[in-house]
C-alpha cells in the first residue's frame, strides 16, 4: 500500500454520522461566536483548535474533500493555517481540495495564533478510498503441456479487498480464489484469458458504502500442435461468376500460431493433394465456375506439429442457359395444323419448365395443348432440357387446327435454384373478323350524341362501312357534322368503328349495319338505336360461392337501357332444405316448421341491393339453411324482369359435441350419444397408444356414420377390437373446450384405454366439433337415450313437483302443531282483535285461503313442448351443451317463481302490524334444488331466532 495511506477504520453506521454531523453543527455555533468576538464575558483565553467534520476524513477518491478548522481564542484569530508535513498548505478555515486522489492521503495540522504567546493546532487525518487496482507482472504466460503454471495477482485498494478471484473467458463454471493462480499439468484446453478480479467495500463520509471492482488480463498460451481442422462453410455451393470464400481453423489451435495449407483433388486424382494450393486461414475463389467443382482440403502446421486434414466438397450450381430460344415473331393462317414451338436450356441443378401464355400458365391437361419435356444429363451435373409445345388437343378442330384464340405472347421458363431464364414468341393469327361487343343495341335520347360501336378482331386489318335501314349507300362523314366515324386498335388486332351521331333525332332511330371486311373474309352484324329504357332482364345466374353466413352470385347482366346509373337487386327467401340434404324425419319437421308463423323462413321474399357489384356477396345469411336466389336490374326508366332461380344452401357453423361417451373394455363397446340434429355426421373415434416411444399420442382407430334424428337424442354402439390399452385416463365424458384437444387427461395407476370422439360432417371430414372423452366402463347410454327431450323434461318437472309437495306437506303439519301448542298455553290469557295480533291456522283457514304450497305457473303444456323439440331440432347445430343449458334454465325459472310466490305468501305484509298468512311462514323450507347447476345445490332451512321473535318459521337458502 501507498506510504501516504492511512489504515483503514470501521466507519460508523450512518445513524451516528447524522449524530456528528448535529453536533458539529452546534460546537460550530459556538465557537465561530467566540472567533468573532460576540461573547465578551469571559478573560483571554490561548485558542484551543478544533478540525472536522470527522477525523479521520474518508473521502472517495476523485471526489471533494473539505478540511474544517474551527478556532476558539480570546482576543480572537483573524486567521488560521493548514499544514501538511511541515509544508504550508493554506490561511482559510475550510480547505478544500478539488478531485482528491491518493498522494492527497496523509496528516493535515490546523494552527490558530491569537497573540498570547501560546498557538493551538489540531492534527485530522485525511483517509483517501479508492477501488482495488489490479496488476499483473505480464499480459502473456507460455508454458508446456504438462507444467505448473502459477501467476500472481497484485492488487492494491484502500480499504484492502475482500476478495480476489480468477476467472476465464469463455468458462463461466471457472472460478479460483486467491492472488495465485495455479493450474498443475496444464494442456491445450487450459488455454486462454484468465481475469484477476478483486473488490473492496468503501464507507466515505456522508455516502452511502458502495463497492469497489478492479481486474486485469494475462493470456495463457500452451504450446501445442494443433488439432482437427474445420473448413466453414462445410457444404459451399456458389453459382457460376460468383466469388466464394473458404474459412480453415482447428481445435485445439495449436501454439505457436499454425499455418494453415490448402490442396485440392484434381479430376479425382489424389496424388494432387501433396501439391499446395495455398497458405492461410482463408482461400478465396473470386469468380466461380463449373470446373472450380471439387473437393478441398485444409490442415493446420506449427513447429510442434500437424493437425488433421479438414475437407469439403465445393458445389458450382449454373442458372439455366438457353441452347435454343423461340423465334420472337411468327405468323400463322387459322386453320394451320401440327403446329409446335421448342426451346432447350441446360443447368445445374436440374431446371423446372414451365409454359405460359399471356401471363397465365399452360396446364398439361388443357384440351388445347399439349407439352413433352426431354431432359439429358452430361458431365459435371449440368442437365439439357429440351421442351416442346404441341397445339394439338380435343378441343381443337380435328384436334391439330389452330384458331384465332391461338394469337397471343408465348413464354418459355426454366427456373431452378440458382435464377430463371425465359424466351418468348409473339404468335399471330391470320382470320376473318370476329364479332366481340356484347350487346347489338344502343340507347340514347333526343338531341343527344350517340355512339353506335363496332367491335371486332381481326388480323390482317380490317376495313370498315356503316349503312343505315334500307339504304345500300355507305355512310360517310357528312359537311354538317351530323356522322363522325373513327377506328380504335387495341391489343395489335382488336378493332372499334365508331359511328357518333350528334344532335339525334327521331329519324335516326333504328337499325345499324357494320360491315368489315379483310383479305379472308368479310362479315356483317346489325346494331340497334333506341331511345333510353329500362334494362333487360339477367341471365345465367349461379352461385359461386357458399359460407356459413353468406352467398356469392354472378350473372350475365342484359342491355342496360342505355342507363349507366343500372344497378342489380338480388331477391331471396328461405326455402325447405330438400329432402336428399336431411335426415327422413327431420324433411318432415322442417315441412311444419317452415309452415308455422313462428318459425325461421319466411314466405316473403328478402331484397339486397348489390349496386353495380358483379359478383355479389349476399350477406347476412342464417347457417345450414336453403335460399332461393334471383336477381334483376333496375334504372332510371324502370326495371327488368327476374332472371333464373339458383337455390343454395348455407355451410354449418360449428358441429355439436356428443352428449356422452362410453367405452367398455370387456366387450369393446363404444357408445356415442348425439343430441337430435339434422346435420349428416360421422363420428372419428381415436385411442391414446405408444408407437415406439415413451410420448403418448391420439390415433384415429375408427370412423362411424352415426345416424342421427332430428325429433330426438340417438345412441350409436359399435365394436372396436384393435383399441390399444395403457395407462387408465379418468374423464367426465363430457365435451372438452378448444384448449383442452392437446391436452391429456390425468392418469391413474391402473391400466385401461384412453378413449375420445369428435362428430365431423360427412360429407366433409376436416370440419369437426369439440372432442369428448370416453368414460370407461359398462355403458347405461342404452336405457337413457331412448327418452326424448319432451319425456326427460316432463320427468324432471314431475319430480321437482313431488319434492315440493312432501316439503310443504312437512312444513305444514310442524307449523300446525306449534300453533296447537300455543293455544293451548294461551287459553286463559286475553284474545287478540283481528287487527292486532296474529289469526290462528283455524281462524286463516275458514275466513281467507291461504297460498296453496305449489303453483304451476312455470310448467310446460304439451303444445310448449312440441314446439320447443321443433325449435331443438331446427337448431341442433349449436352446441350440446347450450341446449341443454337452456333447458335447465326454463326449468329453473320455472322453480325461482314458485319460490318467489312462496316467499311472498310467507313474509309478512309492510302496510300491517301481522300477516294474515303470518301465522304459515315457512312454505317452501326444507326444501332441495333438484336442477340446480352442477355442483351446486340450495337447501332452504328455517331461522330459530325469526321463529321465537314471530311464532313463525322464515326460510333461508343455504349453499351445499
Amino acid at each position: 500500500m501507498h506510504e501516504a495511506n492511512l489504515p483503514h477504520k470501521a466507519s460508523a453506521s450512518s445513524n451516528s454520522f447524522d449524530k456528528l454531523k448535529h453536533v458539529w453543527s452546534l460546537n460550530r455555533k459556538c465557537l465561530t461566536s467566540r472567533i468573532t468576538g460576540n461573547n465578551n464575558n469571559y478573560g483571554n483565553n490561548y485558542p484551543r483548535v478544533e478540525v472536522g467534520p470527522q477525523n479521520p476524513l474518508r473521502i472517495e477518491r476523485d471526489h471533494v474533500a473539505k478540511l474544517d478548522c474551527r478556532v476558539d481564542a480570546k482576543p480572537m484569530v483573524s486567521s488560521v493555517r493548514w499544514t501538511r508535513n511541515g509544508q504550508y498548505v493554506s490561511t482559510t478555515p475550510i480547505h478544500t481540495i478539488y478531485r482528491v486522489n491518493r498522494h492527497h492521503a496523509g496528516k493535515y495540522t490546523c494552527t490558530a495564533d491569537n497573540g498570547l504567546g501560546k498557538s493551538g493546532e489540531k492534527d485530522i487525518l485525511l483517509d483517501v478510498l479508492y477501488p482495488p487496482i489490479v496488476v499483473i507482472e505480464t499480459k502473456t504466460h507460455e508454458a508446456e503441456e504438462g507444467e505448473t503454471v502459477i501467476v500472481r495477482c497484485n492488487v492494491t485498494s484502500n480499504p484492502p479487498a475482500v476478495t480476489i478471484e480468477w476467472l476465464k473467458e469463455g468458462s463461466p463454471d471457472f472460478r479460483y480464489m486467491g492472488e495465485l493462480l495455479t493450474l498443475v499439468s496444464v494442456r491445450a484446453e487450459h488455454a486462454g484469458n484468465y481475469i484477476c478480479r478483486a473488490t473492496n467495500h468503501m464507507q466515505p463520509f456522508g455516502s452511502k458504502r458502495v463497492e469497489g471492482v478492479g481486474n486485469s488480463t494475462v493470456a495463457l498460451l500452451v504450446r501445442h500442435r494443433p488439432g482437427q481442422a474445420y473448413i466453414t462453410p462445410n457444404k459451399p455451393v456458389v453459382h457460376v461468376g460468383n466469388g466464394v470464400t473458404l474459412s480453415c481453423s482447428a481445435s485445439p489451435p495449436g501454439w505457436p500460431v499454425p499455418q494453415y495449407r490448402w490442396f485440392r483433388d484434381m479430376n479425382n486424382d489424389l496424388s494432387n493433394t501433396q501439391k499446395i494450393l495455398a497458405q492461410g486461414p482463408q482461400y478465396s475463389i473470386p469468380k466461380a465456375h463449373l470446373g472450380s467443382e471439387g473437393k478441398y482440403h485444409c490442415h493446420a502446421v506449427n513447429e510442434l506439429g500437424m493437425g488433421k486434414m479438414a475437407t469439403i466438397t465445393l458445389e458450382v450450381h449454373q442458372p439455366p442457359q438457353f441452347l435454343a430460344k423461340l423465334q420472337q415473331h411468327v405468323t400463322r393462317r387459322v386453320g394451320d395444323v401440327d403446329y409446335v414451338v421448342t426451346c432447350s436450356a441446360k443447368a445445374k441443378p436440374s431446371p423446372i419448365i414451365r409454359w405460359i401464355k399471356d401471363g397465365t400458365e399452360i396446364l398439361p391437361g388443357r384440351k388445347m395443348y399439349e407439352i413433352r419435356t426431354v431432359p439429358t444429363e452430361t458431365s459435371n451435373g449440368i442437365v439439357t432440357v429440351q421442351s416442346i409445345l404441341k397445339f394439338k388437343g380435343k378441343g381443337r378442330p380435328n384436334g391439330n387446327q389452330l384458331v384465332p384464340a391461338d394469337r397471343g405472347l408465348y413464354t418459355c421458363l426454366y427456373e431452378n435454384e440458382v435464377n430463371s431464364a425465359n424466351s418468348s414468341m409473339h404468335l399471330r393469327i391470320e382470320h376473318e373478323p370476329i364479332v366481340l361487343h356484347q350487346y347489338n343495341k344502343v340507347a340514347y335520347d333526343v338531341r343527344e350524341s350517340a355512339e353506335v360501336m363496332c367491335k371486332v378482331q381481326a388480323y390482317p386489318k380490317p376495313e370498315f362501312q356503316w349503312q343505315f335501314g334500307n339504304n345500300p349507300s355507305p355512310l360517310t362523314m357528312s359537311s354538317d357534322g351530323h356522322y363522325e366515324i373513327s377506328t380504335r386498335v387495341d391489343n395489335n388486332d382488336i378493332y372499334t368503328s365508331i359511328l357518333r351521331i350528334n344532335h339525334l333525332s327521331h329519324s335516326d332511330y333504328g337499325d345499324y349495319t357494320c360491315r368489315a371486311v379483310n383479305p379472308l373474309d368479310a362479315i356483317r352484324t346489325q346494331i340497334r338505336l333506341q331511345p333510353k329504357g329500362p334494362p333487360e332482364r339477367p341471365t345465367a345466374l349461379k352461385v359461386l360461392e357458399t359460407a356459413h353466413n353468406f352467398v356469392i352470385l354472378s350473372w350475365l347482366p342484359g342491355f342496360n337501357g342505355g342507363m349507366l346509373s343500372t344497378k342489380f337487386l338480388a331477391t331471396y327467401r328461405r326455402v325447405t332444405t330438400p329432402r336428399d340434404q336431411l335426415l327422413s324425419d327431420c324433411a318432415m319437421s322442417a315441412q311444419a316448421y317452415a309452415s308455422s308463423s313462428s318459425g325461421l323462413s319466411s314466405p316473403e321474399w328478402l331484397e339486397f341491393d348489390c349496386f353495380r357489384d358483379n359478383p355479389c356477396k349476399v350477406s347476412p345469411l342464417d347457417q345450414h339453411q336453403s335460399y332461393v336466389f334471383k336477381i334483376y336490374a333496375l334504372n332510371g326508366k324502370g326495371s327488368s324482369g327476374y332472371s333464373n332461380e339458383v337455390m343454395a344452401t348455407t355451410k354449418v357453423s360449428k358441429i355439436p359435441p356428443p352428449l356422452h361417451v362410453t367405452y367398455d373394455p370387456n366387450s369393446h363397446v363404444v357408445g356415442i350419444n348425439v343430441a337430435a340434429t339434422c346435420l349428416s355426421l360421422i363420428a372419428i373415434v381415436e385411442s391414446l397408444v405408444n408407437r415406439e416411444s415413451s410420448i403418448a399420442a391420439w390415433e384415429v382407430v375408427d370412423t362411424i356414420a352415426m345416424q342421427a334424428s332430428g325429433s330426438e337424442a340417438t345412441l350409436k354402439e359399435t365394436t372396436i377390437n384393435h383399441i390399444a390399452q395403457r395407462t387408465h385416463y379418468s374423464t367426465s365424458g363430457r365435451p372438452l373446450g378448444h384448449a383442452e384437444d392437446i391436452t391429456l387427461a390425468l392418469a391413474e395407476n391402473n391400466q385401461g384405454p384412453a378413449v375420445r370422439v369428435k362428430l365431423c360432417l360427412r360429407s366433409n371430414h376436416d370440419h369437426c366439433g369439440e372432442y369428448a372423452n370416453a368414460e370407461v366402463g359398462k355403458s347405461y347410454l342404452m336405457e337413457t337415450s331412448s327418452f326424448t327431450t319432451s319425456v326427460v323434461i316432463a320427468i324432471v318437472i314431475a319430480s321437482i313437483a313431488f319434492l315440493l309437495f312432501t316439503g310443504f306437506s312437512i312444513v305444514l303439519c310442524r307449523c300446525r302443531r306449534s300453533n296447537a301448542a300455543k293455544n293451548s298455553n294461551a287459553a286463559n290469557v286475553k284474545e287478540y282483535d283481528l287487527d292486532s295480533g296474529r289469526p290462528s291456522i283455524v281462524a286463516q283457514t275458514t275466513a281467507n285461503q291461504p297460498p296453496p304450497p305449489y303453483y304451476p305457473t312455470g310448467s310446460i303444456d304439451s303444445k310448449s313442448l312440441e314446439a320447443h323439440a321443433m325449435e331443438l331440432t331446427l337448431t341442433a347445430v349449436q352446441d350440446a351443451e347450450d341446449l341443454l343449458h337452456h333447458h335447465h334454465h326454463h326449468h329453473q325459472h320455472s322453480y325461482q317463481q314458485q319460490e318467489q310466490q312462496m316467499q311472498s305468501s310467507s313474509l309478512p305484509s309492510k302496510s300491517t302490524a301481522t300477516s294474515l298468512y303470518g301465522a304459515q311462514n315457512g312454505y317452501g323450507c326444507h326444501m332441495t334444488n333438484a336442477i340446480g347447476t352442477e355442483g351446486e345445490s340450495y337447501q332452504v332451512v328455517p331461522s330459530s331466532a325469526h321463529h321465537a321473535l314471530s311464532g313463525g318459521t322464515e326460510c333461508k337458502y343455504k349453499q351445499l
